[in-house]
């Protein structure tokens, strides 16, 4: 019926050079006629009736080989791949065709492979979170700021006060600011507004009010207003010592249930350790994540480039809309930039998310990291409780196949692909037997579930798709000739 010639190309696709034989394009060709026949008005015929010389002569010869390319294409495009040995990672792009032969030219972009690599002896140095007494004290000086008693004083501000100010503030013809009642502490270490408004404040006392000229900050949201001049008209209503409570028993009943100063300590100690634990593993993970991506090597599409940077673009669309409730092309239209710029500049980012989806799938799939119904079950269990709706549901009311589901099952896959990974880099991952690390998987035969771990592994890896058995696209290109 036909014969396919097929060129590996360098950009990880197969050009398909298919010929069809002259019996398949004549019976095309009849099936063309006879649909075209039935959508067109011939004179002298009923719709469907008029003979195939008549059809031929009424559209013209041209227009029922393009018709018969087409029916022969659609009806013979899984064979054709078939015939050429191709796992394709999306549709082909049609590139050219000859009437006679008939020839079609497709470019088929192929599954993405990855080479992991030894990825087992990769190592990064692990230390362990540390807390230091001067942060313990630290947060425990904010727990008494925080708790401050505050009295009301009959004398001029001093440093350390709280004071409650009107404040109308003008930049040429800009108002920065006009508000009543605000609470300003006097201090130099966070400093309200800048360490010129603080130490203009100094020395005023209650209903005494004062009109001074202030530089604007650099942190100023607008360009224009960065460091300009803007003339402040400040009063102040009330003044206040601020007292701070002892470092007791009672500070720790005020501040939580707490029985005593020890567990307000211990606990402190405990958030303290817990966000330091948090922030070096987050840190700890990426590294690990791109000693990985580093290591293996990857063959992909551009059209996995393509889809990946539209997810970017549609995530970054929303986020606009959600936040400033404008449109991106809006958005950008502000700042001066076109959707085209945009892509361009988001290129980079599309490439790497590809990248790590990749590698991290196939790491998935090395390990044989899965995750159980129970394991979902548990998750939502626990996400109920975090919500305060433990005793309103029950886990039996989860659908194990709905998209909540599926997203649990992401997280906790994502959070047993980042925990292989770090006990890896650790040194503390079980010597075991390989598992074929270094060699392409095809994920078509894998678990379902791993064809999401891009999804959940939002750090490393929010898009891709799955690799595949054999790498084509590694620089060499050449023919084969398959019939069929």
């Amino acid at each position: 019926m036909f014969e396919v010639k097929k060129e590996l190309l360098d950009s990880h696709e197969v050009l398909l050079e298919v010929v069809f034989e002259d019996e398949a394009v004549d019976g095309a060709k009849r099936r063309a006629a006879r649909k075209m026949s039935r959508e067109l008005n011939i004179p002298g015929f009923r719709q469907g009736r008029a003979p195939y010389a008549k059809v031929l002569h009424y559209v013209g010869e041209p227009a029922v080989v393009q018709e018969a390319a087409e029916l022969l294409l659609d009806g013979s495009y899984s064979e054709i791949l078939e015939a050429a040995e191709v796992s394709p990672y999306g549709l082909g792009e049609f590139v050219d065709m000859q009437p006679s032969p008939l020839t079609f030219k497709i470019r088929v972009p192929l599954e993405p492979v990855v080479d992991l690599g030894d990825y087992k002896s990769l190592r990064e140095d692990w230390t362990e979170a540390t807390i230091s007494d001067e942060e313990i004290e630290q947060v425990l000086a904010q727990v008494r700021e925080e708790h401050a008693i505050l009295e009301p004083v009959d004398r001029a501000a001093e440093m350390a006060d709280e004071l409650r100010v009107n404040v109308h503030a003008t930049a040429g013809d800009d108002v920065i600011i006009d508000e009543d009642d605000i609470e300003v502490v006097l201090s130099e270490e966070r400093p309200f507004f800048s360490l010129g408004f603080v130490a203009a404040l100094v020395g005023m006392s209650a209903d005494e009010e004062s009109t001074f000229t202030l530089a604007l900050p650099e942190s100023m949201e607008d360009p224009d207003l960065q460091g300009a001049e803007a003339e402040f008209t400040v009063k102040v209503t009330q003044v206040f010592e601020r007292k701070l409570p002892e470092l007791d028993d009672a500070l720790a009943s005020t501040v939580g249930s707490f029985e005593s100063f020890d567990e307000l300590k211990q606990d402190v100690i405990d958030r303290i350790m817990t966000q330091k634990t948090e922030q070096a593993e987050s840190v700890y993970r990426n590294q690990m994540t791109a000693k990985l991506v580093e290591m293996a090597t990857s063959s992909y599409p551009p059209q996995m480039v393509s889809d990946t940077l539209d997810d970017i673009v549609g995530e970054t669309s929303q986020r606009i809309q959600r936040q400033s409730k404008m449109s991106l092309e809006d958005a950008l239209r502000l700042e001066g930039r076109t959707i085209e710029q945009f892509r361009e500049e988001a290129m980079p980012q599309a490439e790497d998310r590809v990248k790590q989806s990749l590698v991290l799938r196939q790491f998935a799939l090395a390990e044989s990291i899965d995750v159980g119904d129970d394991e979902i079950v548990k998750e939502y269990s626990e996400f109920l409780a975090q919500i305060g709706m433990a005793g309103q549901m029950a886990d039996n009311d989860l659908d194990l196949g709905s998209p909540m589901a599926n997203n649990l099952r992401n997280t906790v896959l994502g959070r047993k692909v980042m925990a292989r990974l770090m006990a890896i880099g650790r040194g503390e991952a079980d010597a075991g037997a390989e598992p074929g690390a270094t060699e392409s998987v095809d994920v078509q035969d894998e678990s379902e579930a791993v064809a999401e771990v891009e999804t959940s592994v939002e750090e490393a890896a929010p898009a891709g798709a799955e690799p595949a058995d054999e790498a084509p696209g590694d620089g060499a290109s050449g023919a084969e000739e398959t019939e069929a």
